[in-house]
């Protein structure tokens, strides 16, 4: 697994949609989201499996920066 690179989450409150950018390429999550608190965890999730990336941590402790949009 690589190290885990430059990775926002940009979060919509009016559409509940959550956009996350990561080496240079974009990703829509195909889901709608609750709470900014919803889609990080869902964020972190994507990283580790769809993407490959750690932190170097536990697993299950990913952070990913979260940016209000």
């Amino acid at each position: 697994m690589e190290s885990q690179s430059d990775v926002q989450l940009h979060f919509d409150v009016l559409s509940c949609r959550a956009l996350l950018c990561c080496a240079g390429k974009e990703y829509i999550l195909p889901d709608t989201y609750p709470s900014r608190e919803a889609a990080h965890a869902a964020a972190q999730a994507f990283v580790r499996e769809t993407l490959g990336l750690t932190d170097g941590r536990d697993s299950s402790t990913g952070d990913v920066a979260i940016w209000l949009r």
